[in-house]
C-alpha cells in the first residue's frame, strides 16, 4: 500500500486535541477527567475550547459562555491563558519542523505538512504521522490526531475523523491517524456532508440544498452548468474539491498572507481615548509579531464590530511594506469612522497583509530618519519580552488599566 505514494503528494494535517483545555490539564493534573470550559468569563464571554467531558453536555466552541454554563452546570470554567498556549504551540511547531520545513501553521494547535520528499529520511506518510503522535505524547504530554491525504482538503477532513467523538452521550476514543490512500479520495469524500468542503458557507449550502445537494457525492454528480448557476464563480472549484482535486500548496510561514490581532470588549467602547488606547495596544501587538516573524506588509486593515453587531472592515494600502508600530498606528487611526464612538464599539481588530520577508527597502518621507531608532527600540522591547514575558514591559499609554493581556492572534 505504501508504494501508492510514489510520485504523489503526501500532505499531513496535524491537530492537537482540545488544545486550550488540554494545556490547562497539563498544568493542573487534578482537572483530568473533569468537564472544562475555556473562554471569556465576562458577561459577553464566548467559549474558546471545551474538553470532551464538557462536549458531552452539548458545549461547543464559539457558544456564549452563559449558555455553556447552563448546559454544563458542574463545569470548571477557566479564563484564556494565551501566553501559555503560545509557548506550548511553539514547542509543537518546532517538533513538526524535525520532519520538514514545508509547514503551514493554522492557528496555534494545527498545521499542514508536505512530506512528499521525506520518505527516505523518515519513512512513508503513515509512519511519519505515527512518529508525530508519539513525539507529541512523549515530549509535550498532549494528544494529537493526524490526517494523511494527497491534498490539504482531504488531509484536513481525515484528521477530523481521527479525533475522539461524542456518540449518545459517550466519548468514543480517537482513531489517532486516518489515511486516505491515493486513488481512494472519492470513496472517502462521497458520503460526507457538502457543508464540510472549503467555501461552502451557510448561504451556499442552502442554495445547494435547494437543488438536492447535501452530500459531496451529490455535488460531484451535479452538471457543471447547474453548479455554475447555483454557486457562481466558486462552482468550478467546489466541483474540483468534490472530486478530490486540490492543488493548493502547503504555504510555509514565510509565505503567510496576513497576520493580526483582535479583541472583544466586555463593555462597549464609547469614548475616543478608550478607542485610541486599544488601537495603540493592537498596533503594538501586530508590529511585534511581524517583527518576530521577519515580515512586513503593505495593506493595513481595521475591523470594527459595533454594539448592534454591525461589522465593518476598512483598509489602506501603503506606498511600501512596513512593520513599524508607529506607522501602523498612524494609518489605522485614520480608518476609524467619525461616528464610531457614538455607536459603541464591541470589537476591534488590526491586521497586516500583503506580507513580504522584511529586508532593506527605500524609506518614505513619513518614516524619515527616526525609523532606525524606532527599530532599535522595538528590538530591545522584544528582547525584554522574550526573556521576562509579555507583561514585563508595556507602552505608557496602556498603564491606565491593570488588565494588560495579550490579544488573540488570527491569521
Amino acid at each position: 500500500m505504501e508504494r501508492q505514494w510514489e510520485g504523489k503528494r503526501a500532505i499531513l494535517h496535524a491537530d492537537l486535541d482540545c488544545f486550550f483545555a488540554s494545556v490547562e490539564v497539563l498544568d493542573n493534573p487534578q482537572l483530568k477527567g473533569l468537564p472544562i470550559i475555556v473562554g471569556g468569563t465576562g458577561p459577553r464571554g464566548v467559549v474558546a475550547a471545551a474538553s470532551y467531558e464538557a462536549r458531552v453536555w452539548g458545549v461547543r466552541s464559539a457558544m456564549p459562555m452563559s449558555q455553556a454554563r447552563r448546559l454544563c452546570q458542574n463545569a470548571v470554567v477557566l479564563g484564556v491563558s494565551y501566553a501559555r498556549y503560545a509557548e506550548v504551540s511553539k514547542q509543537f511547531h518546532n517538533l513538526l519542523h524535525r520532519f520538514t520545513d514545508e509547514i503551514e501553521p493554522i492557528g496555534l494547535d494545527e498545521a499542514f505538512m508536505d512530506v512528499s520528499g521525506c520518505a527516505r529520511l523518515f519513512g512513508p506518510p503513515r509512519l511519519i504521522a505515527s512518529q508525530i503522535r508519539d513525539l507529541v505524547s512523549r515530549e509535550l504530554k498532549l494528544s494529537a490526531c493526524v490526517g494523511v491525504g494527497t491534498s490539504k482538503q482531504v488531509a484536513k477532513l481525515a484528521s477530523r475523523r481521527a479525533k475522539p467523538t461524542v456518540v449518545n452521550g459517550k466519548i468514543e476514543p480517537p482513531k489517532g491517524i486516518v489515511v486516505v490512500w491515493p486513488g481512494h479520495e472519492q470513496e472517502f469524500l462521497d458520503p460526507l456532508s457538502v457543508r464540510e468542503l472549503w467555501g461552502v458557507g451557510p448561504k451556499t449550502y442552502e442554495r445547494l440544498k435547494s437543488v438536492g445537494v447535501t452530500r459531496i457525492k451529490d455535488l460531484r454528480m451535479l452538471p457543471d452548468s447547474t453548479l455554475a448557476q447555483v454557486a457562481g464563480r466558486t462552482g468550478s472549484r467546489l466541483g474540483a474539491l468534490a472530486r478530490g482535486i486540490d492543488t493548493n500548496p502547503v504555504e510555509s510561514r514565510s509565505q503567510r498572507k496576513s497576520l493580526g490581532h483582535e479583541q472583544t470588549y466586555p463593555v462597549d467602547l464609547n469614548f475616543p481615548n478608550e478607542v485610541d488606547r486599544e488601537l495603540v495596544r493592537l498596533a503594538d501587538q501586530v508590529a511585534a509579531r511581524a517583527g518576530r516573524t521577519c515580515v512586513a506588509g503593505k495593506t493595513l486593515s481595521l475591523k470594527i464590530r459595533f454594539a448592534d453587531f454591525q461589522t465593518i472592515t476598512r483598509s489602506v494600502t501603503l506606498p511600501s511594506p512596513t512593520n513599524s508600530k508607529s506607522m501602523i498606528l498612524k494609518h489605522v487611526r485614520k480608518l476609524v469612522p467619525e461616528d464610531a464612538c457614538a455607536k459603541g464599539i464591541r470589537l476591534l481588530g488590526v491586521s497586516l497583509s500583503g506580507l513580504l520577508l522584511d529586508g532593506p527597502r527605500q524609506l518614505t518621507l513619513d518614516e524619515g530618519i527616526t525609523t532606525e531608532r524606532q527599530n532599535a527600540i522595538s528590538q530591545s522591547v522584544e528582547a525584554i519580552r522574550e526573556r521576562y514575558g509579555t507583561r514585563a514591559i508595556a507602552l505608557a499609554s496602556l498603564l491606565e488599566r491593570d488588565d494588560l493581556k495579550e490579544k488573540r492572534q488570527f491569521d
